[in-house]
C-alpha cells in the first residue's frame, strides 16, 4: 500500500543527501575548506578593528552667545531675495547684534548667491523662503553633516579635537548669526528689542556617558566580510540542488514526490552545516568583536541569517537553469547587498526604505550586526536580555530573517512549479487560487466514464482493430486528438499532431515508429512530464490537465524513462530503497520489496555496488526495476530493453508478461521483434499521426504483403525455368530478388490453398538444380517498412522532427570523407600555426555567443535580478542627495521630540529644558 507521506519522503532524502555528501568527498572537503578559510579571515579583520574607549565626560559651561566666541569681523554675508523686509532684518542683524563688523550683501536670486560662494567660499549665505522663515548656507567646513552629528556624538568627547564637528555651531558662527536673525524678525514684527535678553542664552555641554568605539571604515570591513561567510555554502549548494533538479527531481515528482519534501531535505542537511560554523564565527567575533555579548545571541543571528541564505539558493534555482549562473548571482547578490547594506550605519535612514531592503537577507542580517555594534559601543552588548530593548529590538532583526526565509522557501516552490524547465509541467501562475489544487479527486473507478468524445475506432476506422468484448469498458487511457509543438522563435515543431488512442488494462500496447516518430512526447504526456498543446488525457478518468488530478496519477504510475534515472553515488540497493520510500511504501515493507526487484530482475550480486560503476545493460535493469517499485497501477516504459543482452530482454519480457493483468502497460520500442513477442496490441506512429493499432496478426494481414519464398539453388539453375514453375501454381507471384545462390519470391496471402501444390512442383523438380526452399510469413519489420514508404511518400515535402530531434543541430553525416579534413573547399590545404590558433578562438567564441544568444530565458532571468538590485540603489543614491544637501536640513522642535509611545535611546544627547512658567513639567512639556 502507497502512502505520499512528506515527512516519510523528508527524511529518507536527507538521508541521501548525507550519502551523497559523504561519498563525495573531494567536493565536501573543498566546500568546508572554503567555509573555514573565513574564520582566518575574520579573526584578522576583528583583531585590527581599534576600540577605543572615551570616559565619560561631564556638563560643561561653554559661555553666552555675547561672549566672543565667533568674531564676524570683515565676514561677507548675502541675502536674497531684496524686498523691504528683508533689507530691514539684515540691517538690524548688522547694526544691533553679536554679528558687528559684518559686510552685507543683497543678491538678486540663489542662483546669484550661489556664483558668489564659487568666487568666495567664505560667504555666508541667508535665502529668506518668506518674511519669517530662511535658509542658512554655510560652507562644508563651517558645520556639521546633518548625520554625523544628529543625536550620536562619538567623536565629540574632546571638542579641542579636529574629527568633532558639533562645536563649530557654536564657533563658526552658526548660533550666532541664527538667533541675531531671529532677534531682528522678532524686533520688525512686535516693534520691540529682544535681543539684550537673548544675549544671556548660554551654550552647554551636555554631559555624555562613556563608550566604546571603532573608525567607521572598520565596521565597514567587519560588516561586508562576514555576510559572505556562507557564500561557499551557498555556491556547493546550487550544484547540488541543480543537479538534481534538471530530470531527477521532476521523475520523482512523477513518481508522487512531494516538493516541500525536496526543498526541506537539503534545507536541513544545510541548516546543520549553517549551525556548526555559526558556533565558530559566533565564537570568534565574541573574542574582539563584539566582546560584551552573548554566545547564544550572536550565534542565533548568524545561524538564521545563514538558513536565510540557503533559501536564497533555492529561489535563485528555481530562477536559474544552470548551477554556475544560480551561483555567480547568489554571490554578486550577497556581495551586492551587503555593499548596500552599509547605509544602515546611517542613523536616520528612513524606515520603509530599511524595511524595504531588509527583504535582502543580507541587509537585514547587516542591519543586526550594525545594532549589536551600538549596543557594544555603550558598554551594553547583544544578549537575550535585551532582545526587546526598544531602542533597537534587535527581535525584529531575528524576525525579519525567519521571514525572508519563509519567504525564499515559498517563492522557490512557486518559481519551480511557474517555471519547471526544459522538463515538467508547468502550472499557470496563479494555480494555488483553483479549489482543485487544494481539493482532490474522488477515486476515478467511482466516476463517470465519458463517452463524449469519438473513439479512435471511429476515426481511423479500418486501420483499427476492434478490441475483444470483454476489453469493452476497460479503456484506462484516453487520448483524444493530442497536438503537442515546440516552439522555438520563429520555428514551430509538431512532435504530436492530433493523435487519439485507447489504451486498455489488462493488456501490454507497444508504440512503434521511426525516431522522431513522437514515442516518448507521447509517453512523456500520459506519464504528465509535459503538458499536450491541444486536446486530451485521462488516465482512470482522472485528467492530467488538473491539478489536482496529476497528483492522484502520479500514485498509480510507474516511469522508466528514455535515459537511465539513479543517484550516480548511491548503491543499486540505496537507489531501490529511495525510491521505494519516495513512491510511499511503507517503511517496514520497503526492505522486502526492494529484495523481490532484485530477485526479479537478477541483480542482487550488484545490490552493492554504485550506480555509476554499473554497466548500460545493468542501469537500464535498475530503471525498470525503480519503475516497479509499488506494483503500479499503470507502467510507463520508453525503450526498456536498450542496451539489455539477448538473456536480460527475455527476463524482461518474462516478467512484463507476468505482471499484465489487472494493469497497464504501455512501453516503446525500436525492436520489431521485441513488440511481436511481447505486446497484445501494437500502435505504430509515424510524423506524429498514429497510421494503426492492432495485434501481431492484424497488421499483417492488413498491412502485409503476404509470405517470403526462398529457393535455395545451384550454379546450373536456370532462373527463368523456376520462376516459369512457381507462376504455374501462383500466377500473382512477385519475383523479390535473387542472390548468389538463392531465388526470393513474394507470395500473396490469398494464395495461401495453392501452397501444397506448389510444395509439391517444387519437390518434384530436383533436376532444375532447386537444392530446398522455405516459406516465412511477413514480420512487423516488414510491416513497419511498408507504412514508412507510404507516410514518406505523404509527407516528403515536409520537414517534421519528433521530439528526440527537438534540442538536436543540422544534420551531419555518419561518415566524413578523410580528404574534406585536409582540404578546403577551395583544394587548398588547411591552414596551420598561428592562424589555425586564431581561426579556433574566433569558432570557439562564436559557438558560445550563439549558446548564450539561444537560452533568452537565463538572460532575461538575470537582467530580470540586475533590476531588483539596482531599483534599492537607485533608491539608495536619491536618499543620499538629499541627505547632503544641508540646506533642507530643517531644526524645528520635532528633532527633540521624540513621538508619543516612542522610548529614547539611553546613549543619545539629553534636551535639557528650563520651566521658568512656574507650573508643572507635564503641561508644560
Amino acid at each position: 500500500q502507497r502512502n505520499m507521506n512528506v515527512f516519510q519522503q523528508t527524511k529518507i532524502l536527507l538521508w541521501k543527501n548525507v550519502l551523497i555528501k559523504w561519498r563525495m568527498k573531494m567536493q565536501s572537503f573543498q566546500e568546508w575548506m572554503l567555509s573555514l578559510l573565513f574564520l582566518p579571515l575574520m579573526f584578522m579583520v576583528s583583531m585590527f578593528m581599534m576600540n577605543m574607549h572615551y570616559p565619560e565626560v561631564p556638563y560643561s559651561y561653554l559661555g553666552q552667545l555675547d561672549d566672543p566666541a565667533y568674531d564676524a569681523t570683515g565676514v561677507t554675508v548675502a541675502f536674497t531675495p531684496i524686498t523691504e523686509t528683508t533689507r530691514q532684518i539684515m540691517n538690524k542683524v548688522a547694526l544691533n547684534s553679536v554679528m558687528l563688523g559684518i559686510k552685507l550683501e543683497a543678491m538678486d536670486n540663489e542662483r546669484a548667491l550661489e556664483e558668489a560662494w564659487i568666487l568666495n567660499n567664505d560667504i555666508i549665505g541667508v535665502v529668506f523662503k518668506d518674511n519669517f522663515s530662511y535658509h542658512l548656507r554655510f560652507s562644508d567646513g563651517n558645520v556639521a553633516i546633518p548625520n554625523d552629528n544628529f543625536g550620536y556624538i562619538d567623536n565629540c568627547y574632546n571638542f579641542s579635537s579636529r574629527y568633532c564637528y558639533s562645536p563649530r555651531y557654536w564657533y563658526k558662527g552658526f548660533l550666532s548669526l541664527q538667533s541675531s536673525i531671529d532677534a531682528a524678525i522678532i524686533e520688525v514684527v512686535a516693534n520691540h528689542s529682544v535681543w539684550e535678553e537673548m544675549k544671556s542664552i548660554a551654550g552647554v555641554r551636555m554631559k555624555s556617558r562613556s563608550v566604546i568605539s571603532s573608525i567607521t571604515l572598520e565596521y565597514s570591513y567587519f560588516m561586508i566580510t562576514i555576510v559572505m561567510c556562507f557564500s561557499p555554502f551557498m555556491y556547493f549548494l546550487s550544484i547540488n540542488v541543480v543537479r538534481e533538479k534538471k530530470k531527477l527531481k521532476v521523475l520523482m515528482k512523477a513518481m508522487g514526490l512531494q516538493d516541500i519534501a525536496f526543498w526541506l531535505s537539503w534545507s536541513l542537511l544545510y541548516a546543520l552545516y549553517v549551525m556548526v560554523l555559526s558556533c565558530l564565527l559566533a565564537a570568534l567575533v565574541l573574542r574582539d568583536a563584539f566582546y560584551l555579548s552573548s554566545f547564544p545571541a550572536v550565534s542565533l543571528l548568524f545561524f538564521l541569517y545563514g538558513l536565510a541564505c540557503v533559501h536564497l539558493v533555492f529561489m535563485l534555482c528555481s530562477l536559474l537553469r544552470t548551477s554556475k549562473l544560480a551561483g555567480s548571482m547568489g554571490f554578486l547578490m550577497t556581495f551586492l547587498f551587503g555593499c548596500l547594506s552599509l547605509a544602515v550605519l546611517i542613523e536616520n535612514l528612513p524606515d520603509p526604505l530599511k524595511w524595504f531592503l531588509s527583504l535582502f537577507c543580507p541587509f537585514a542580517f547587516n542591519a543586526g550586526i550594525a545594532k549589536v555594534f551600538h549596543l557594544e559601543k555603550y558598554g551594553m552588548g547583544f544578549s537575550f536580555s535585551n532582545l526587546m530593548e526598544e531602542s533597537y529590538f534587535l527581535f525584529l532583526t531575528y524576525i525579519m530573517l525567519v521571514f525572508d526565509s519563509v519567504f525564499y522557501m515559498l517563492l522557490a516552490m512557486y518559481f519551480d512549479k511557474v517555471l519547471p524547465g526544459k522538463y515538467g509541467t508547468p502550472d499557470p501562475p496563479f494555480f494555488c487560487l483553483k479549489p482543485s489544487y487544494w481539493v482532490r479527486s474522488r477515486r476515478g473507478s467511482a466516476r463517470e466514464m465519458s463517452r463524449t468524445a469519438a473513439s479512435p475506432e471511429e476515426l481511423l476506422g479500418d486501420d483499427i482493430e476492434p478490441v475483444p468484448p470483454e476489453f469493452m469498458g476497460k479503456e484506462a487511457i484516453r487520448l483524444s486528438n493530442i497536438k503537442k509543438a515546440y516552439k522555438k522563435k520563429d520555428k514551430k515543431t509538431e512532435a504530436l499532431r492530433g493523435l487519439s488512442l485507447n489504451i486498455y488494462e489488462g493488456q501490454i500496447t507497444a508504440l512503434l515508429g521511426h525516431s522522431g516518430a513522437g514515442k516518448t512526447t507521447l509517453l512523456n504526456v500520459v506519464s504528465g512530464l509535459t503538458l499536450p498543446s491541444e486536446g486530451s488525457a485521462t488516465i482512470y478518468n482522472y485528467k492530467l490537465s488538473e491539478i489536482g488530478d496529476r497528483e492522484a496519477i502520479r500514485e498509480m504510475i510507474g516511469i522508466c524513462p528514455q535515459s537511465n534515472i539513479q543517484f550516480e553515488v548511491l548503491t543499486v540497493k540505496e537507489n531501490l530503497k529511495t525510491f521505494a520510500e519516495i513512491k510511499g511504501i511503507r517503511s517496514k515493507e520497503v526492505e522486502r520489496e526492494v529484495q523481490n526487484i532484485l530477485e526479479l530482475l537478477d541483480i542482487s550480486n550488484i545490490q552493492d555496488t554504485q550506480a555509476e560503476k554499473l554497466s548500460g545493460g545493468q542501469k537500464r535493469k535498475l530503471s525498470i526495476g525503480i519503475a516497479m517499485l509499488g506494483n503500479p497501477q499503470v507502467l510507463l516504459l520508453d525503450e526498456p530493453t536498450a542496451g539489455l543482452d539477448p538473456l536480460s530482454r527475455h527476463q524482461v519480457w518474462n516478467l512484463l508478461k507476468e505482471q499484465r493483468a489487472g494493469r497497464v502497460i504501455l512501453f516503446s520500442t525500436q525492436f520489431m521483434d521485441e513488440a511481436d513477442i511481447l505486446a497484445d496490441r501494437k500502435a505504430f506512429i509515424s510524423h506524429g499521426r498514429l497510421k494503426c493499432v492492432g495485434s501481431s496478426l492484424f497488421l499483417k494481414k492488413k498491412w502485409g504483403i503476404g509470405y517470403h519464398l526462398r529457393i535455395h539453388v545451384s550454379e546450373s539453375c536456370n532462373l527463368e525455368n523456376v520462376t516459369s514453375l512457381v507462376k504455374r501454381y501462383i500466377p500473382n507471384v512477385i519475383f523479390s530478388g535473387q542472390g548468389q545462390y538463392e531465388l526470393k519470391y513474394k507470395l500473396p496471402l490469398e494464395n495461401v490453398n495453392k501452397f501444397p501444390d506448389l510444395f509439391s512442383g517444387l519437390d518434384s523438380c530436383s533436376e532444375q538444380g532447386i537444392i530446398n526452399y522455405g516459406v516465412s510469413m511477413t514480420t512487423l519489420e516488414d510491416v513497419f517498412l511498408r507504412l514508412e514508404e507510404e507516410a514518406t511518400m505523404d509527407h516528403e515535402d515536409e520537414h517534421v522532427l519528433g521530439e528526440e530531434w527537438a534540442g538536436a543541430g543540422p544534420w551531419c553525416p555518419d561518415e566524413t570523407e578523410p580528404g574534406s579534413l585536409l582540404l578546403s573547399d577551395t583544394g587548398k590545404a588547411a591552414v596551420g600555426g598561428l592562424a589555425l590558433w586564431r581561426q579556433q578562438v574566433s569558432a570557439m567564441a562564436w559557438v558560445h555567443f550563439l549558446k548564450l544568444k539561444s537560452s533568452g530565458k537565463n538572460l532575461r532571468s538575470i537582467l530580470l535580478l540586475y533590476v531588483v538590485f539596482l531599483l534599492p540603489l537607485l533608491l539608495q543614491l536619491s536618499l543620499v542627495a538629499a541627505w547632503q544637501s544641508v540646506s533642507a536640513w530643517e531644526l524645528s522642535s520635532a528633532r527633540y521630540f521624540l513621538p508619543l509611545g516612542k522610548g529614547a535611546h539611553p546613549e543619545m544627547t539629553s534636551l535639557l529644558v528650563h520651566n521658568n512658567t512656574g507650573e508643572g513639567n507635564k503641561p508644560f512639556l
